[in-house]
């Protein structure tokens, strides 16, 4: 009686051995086939929940650097909404105060500043002050003037400003003087 057991678990645990072997290879080849159609998108947004729940993917703004930026006509208006979305966003960002000196030629308002493409102003004063922001792109369009420019970049001693330099002196060679990209030490 005790051998027709043992002749029945024996049985009874090879018969769930090999079942269990083959729902394993079941299993392994389904998640490979599966994962190889997540590979697709068209094939994604059916099987995969995540991307239905998910929404719109949002791409962030790539990072400016001098070939990135196109010349801004000073004539081009922003839209009124653009300008308050502009300005809402910069409103959440610490900003940090410069002045940039026009040292020669005499005070003119033929040079302009813009900081990402936008016109902020002009050198009517000998000097203009902003508020610049981590990652801004700064350049002086001096166009319009006849005699090569000079320029002191201020930025008030303060030590969270690396780039531009404090006290640097730039000199117009064409067209647009390129100050760079504001890097906020962190």
């Amino acid at each position: 009686m005790e051998n027709r057991n043992n002749r029945f678990r024996r049985k009874y645990f090879v018969t769930i051995d090999r079942l269990l072997i083959r729902l394993t290879t079941i299993a392994v080849i389904l998640l490979v086939v599966v994962q190889a159609l997540l590979l697709h998108a068209e094939t994604r947004k059916y099987l995969s929940l995540v991307d239905k729940l998910e929404g719109e993917q949002l791409t962030s703004p790539p990072t400016m650097y001098a070939a990135d930026i196109s010349r801004v006509d000073p004539n081009k208006i922003m839209a009124t909404v653009d300008r308050v979305i502009a300005k809402s966003i910069r409103s959440l960002r610490s900003g940090q105060a410069i002045t940039i000196r026009m040292i020669t030629p005499a005070a003119t308002g033929d040079g302009l500043l813009t900081i990402n493409g936008e016109v902020v102003g002009n050198f009517a004063k000998g000097n203009l002050e902003c508020t610049v922001y981590n990652g801004d792109y700064i350049e002086i369009d001096v166009t319009k003037l006849t005699r090569p420019a000079q320029f002191i970049i201020d930025t008030h001693k303060n030590d969270m400003i690396l780039s531009p330099l404090d006290g640097i002196l730039l000199q117009s060679q064409s067209n647009v003087i390129v100050v760079g990209k504001v890097i906020f030490k962190r």
